[in-house]
């Protein structure tokens, strides 16, 4: 069979899949699946973070809440249609979501001043609360009629408030808030909702997944249509066998925010959450019908020289609240953390990879990486054991490392990961 001599482009591990389930690599283990002979292919690997940068507003750090203590809230959305990312920031004291309009790029956000959210008649959309309980926006079309709504979780009491949007997604125009229900009840976690909506039985009805100030996660089943969601009693999202709770033994003392997301490119949808102590991805080991997720795992980040969970301040105090987005539109999905002080930091996700053919027989395995950090790459003819060590310690190349290799007449599989 005729080896391929062409460059291949590059590929992302974000949204990429694997049939073979027993490859389940580890957190910083990066997985590349590369047969010679019959074809090529990128296996599963979760997400890694660059350090944070902190998001500006003019020539300061983003902060619309009172400095050192605004405990922002964030939320990415194109809220005025335009085809770029803005920015809501819940903050306190004062209880308010502010709007910051990117006046930038889609792909390089710039963001000057900020107005407050109110509804169509004036009315500034408040929920006061005392402590670190500021209003937890999240944008998405809740009553099905194709234009963005707006959510907020409320601090003080734990509910959650649906704003309609009556006019367009270009000039929204928001009714007053309502009070979401389960049954004749008002829905509540207790206190600090934090609120997101996503399909989480595959059964194609919009739920709700909703943070607690105790850390556990609530999944609110909508048993009606997209378009006029009833939900039924609140359940708690389990992992690891166990209530997922974002406190206790992995510190802090709760206050939990999700996300779903294919943190690790396999087609399964994970929960990454955070919490008063750190930043958590839980793996989906079972189908995206019937998720089942294993103990939440910290994710890290490069400090210096080492790999470090992500902790924004002091545990119990950090206050750290999470969203997904591919913030600098590179196809590799980002974090963005509302942290206690009333900052908002973006850490840029990397795995990108490209396999390149090139004379003699050779392929290149390149791959985004961190300075300081060296890598092991090993191979094997067998996709179930990629264990034999080709080349070990290697060192980094900076933003990118490569590695030559020979191809064979045979389907070769490479593995590579942190050296230790």
């Amino acid at each position: 069979m005729k080896k391929k001599k062409t460059s291949l482009p590059n590929l992302s591990f974000h949204g990429c899949a694997v049939n073979q389930r027993e490859m389940r690599p580890p957190p910083f283990l990066l997985l590349i699946t590369l047969a010679a002979c019959v074809g090529w292919g990128v296996a599963a690997a979760p997400v890694q973070l660059r350090p944070p940068a902190t998001i500006m507003d003019g020539g300061a750090p983003l902060c619309p809440g009172m400095p050192g203590s605004g405990y922002a809230i964030p939320c990415v959305t194109d809220w005025n249609g335009d085809g770029k990312k803005d920015l809501l920031v819940g903050y306190q004291p004062d209880g308010q979501i502010a709007l910051y309009l990117n006046l930038g790029t889609d792909a390089q956000p710039c963001f000057t001043n900020f107005t407050v959210l109110k509804t169509a008649d004036g009315t500034i959309i408040k929920h006061s609360s005392s402590g670190c309980g500021a209003p937890a926006p999240w944008v998405c079309d809740f009553d099905g009629d194709g234009k963005r709504d707006l959510l907020v979780g409320a601090g003080l009491d734990g509910t959650v408030w649906f704003y309609r949007n009556t006019n367009t997604d270009t000039a929204p125009l928001l009714a007053p808030g309502v009070q979401l229900m389960v049954g004749t009840n008002v829905l509540s976690v207790g206190i600090r909702a934090t609120p997101y909506v996503c399909d989480w039985d595959g059964d194609g009805l919009p739920d709700l997944l909703c943070g607690a100030g105790s850390g556990y996660v609530y999944f609110f089943k909508n048993t009606n249509t997209a378009q006029a969601p009833i939900f039924a009693s609140g359940v708690k999202i389990q992992a690891g066998g166990a209530d997922l709770c974002l406190a206790g033994s992995l510190g802090g003392v709760g206050r939990s925010v999700v996300r779903v997301f294919d943190w690790d490119g396999d087609g399964l949808k994970d929960l990454v959450c955070s919490s008063d102590g750190g930043v958590y991805w839980c793996r989906n080991t079972n189908n995206n019908s019937n998720p089942i997720l294993q103990a939440p795992v910290p994710i890290c980040v490069l400090a210096t020289t080492n790999l470090v969970p992500i902790v924004t301040g002091p545990v119990p105090g950090a206050r750290m609240r999470l969203d997904l987005v591919d913030w600098n539109n590179d196809g590799v999905i980002d974090l963005i953390l509302g942290n206690a002080d009333g900052t908002v930091y973006a850490y840029e996700g990397q795995f990108r990879i490209g396999i390149v053919a090139q004379p003699g027989n050779n392929v290149a395995l390149q791959w985004n990486s961190m300075p300081h950090l060296s890598y092991n790459v090993l191979t094997s003819d067998c996709v179930i054991s990629v264990h034999n060590l080709a080349v070990a310690n290697l060192p980094s190349g900076g933003t990118c490392t490569g590695w030559t290799n020979q191809m064979q007449d045979r389907p070769q599989f490479f593995r590579v990961e942190l050296a230790p």
